[in-house]
């Protein structure tokens, strides 16, 4: 497979539509770009970030985005917060918890999106279980990548909506790389599993699906951000502003132009091609509407992973 972190270019057809779709800020070539380091987990949420870095978008906005990957969520918002890197993705309860604590981050716009009509995260079961109701998963033994995330928050309340008690959930954390395979196995009996493991899982023809668990947190939302140190954000407003309307640009092309994503975002997470041709595509926020991540502060702070509710936009960088 062609290494397109090499080169993006598939064409001229695709630069054309790249260059057609995004009219962002043209910024003299004599003037020095703005830096921005942008750490995060490569996953598919991130393709107009990858889109934008290797098409040349970013530095004709005057923006010089370097991607930092990173381990996890929660390793991004501890660097930011640190200062390390500028602009980072991580879960919004990491962000929503530290801004609570008084800990200095603002969230500067939204990321990863959860749509009724676009299931990119399921639960499965074991494929011979008859369970069906919310009272089925009562003293169950499930899977969670981590206690009190998004989730998990989603399990406990689609359990509880539809007639369970989540405080008789067993949960084992266990990274949703081998999630499915504990399913398999029987070392757990529900499991939540996101693209592309959500495929694999369900190709092996050994599960089902369950329940679309994350629709118990609301219909429409946002489940990652984008995050940056308060001081920092004060200090460059005009490279935030530009940095997501051109984010938000990229992504309304990407969200509705997958298959001209396809080579790259697969050669970025280092997978086959075939997998990103068949699973679901998440797609990426184009608003920094704080609405997006009400719904996961009622949510967390109803089960205790918030110490309690407030207002969204308190956390959102309003410059």
């Amino acid at each position: 497979m062609r290494n397109v972190m090499m080169s993006v270019s598939r064409g001229t057809a695709i630069a054309s539509a790249a260059a057609a779709f995004v009219a962002g800020p043209q910024i003299a070539g004599a003037q020095e770009r703005q830096k921005i380091r942008f750490c995060g987990v490569p996953t598919d949420d991130l393709t107009p970030i990858f889109w934008g870095v290797k098409n040349g978008t970013y530095a004709k906005a005057g923006l010089d985005v370097e991607f930092v990957p990173m381990s996890s969520g929660t390793t991004a918002t501890q660097a930011v917060i640190a200062g390390t890197y500028e602009i980072g993705k991580g879960s919004s309860v990491a962000a929503l918890i530290a801004h609570l604590k008084g800990i200095p981050v603002v969230i500067v716009g939204n990321g990863i999106l959860w749509e009724q009509t676009n299931k990119w995260s399921l639960g499965l079961v074991r494929k011979d279980e008859p369970w069906k109701t919310g009272a089925d998963l009562n003293n169950k033994t499930i899977a969670g990548t981590a206690l009190g995330d998004l989730l998990t928050l989603g399990i406990r309340g689609w359990v509880d909506q539809n007639g369970g008690d989540s405080k008789t959930i067993k949960w084992v954390e266990i990274p949703n790389s081998i999630a499915g395979e504990a399913l398999i196995a029987g070392r757990i009996d529900v499991c939540q599993l996101m693209e592309p493991q959500l495929h694999a899982a369900l190709a092996t023809g050994k599960v089902r699906i369950f329940a679309p668990f994350l629709d118990s947190i609301a219909p429409y939302y946002a489940l990652t951000i984008y995050m940056a140190r308060p001081d920092w954000a004060n200090a460059n407003k005009a490279t935030v502003e530009r940095f997501v309307k051109t984010t938000y640009e990229l992504a309304s092309f990407t969200n509705t132009h997958p298959a001209d994503t396809i080579e790259l975002t697969a050669a970025t997470l280092k997978m086959p091609v075939e997998i990103f041709k068949t699973m679901t595509r998440v797609h990426a926020a184009t608003t920094s509407d704080p609405a997006l991540t009400q719904p996961v502060i009622d949510m967390a702070a109803k089960y205790g992973s918030l110490s309690r509710a407030f207002p969204a936009k308190e956390v959102y960088f309003s410059g």
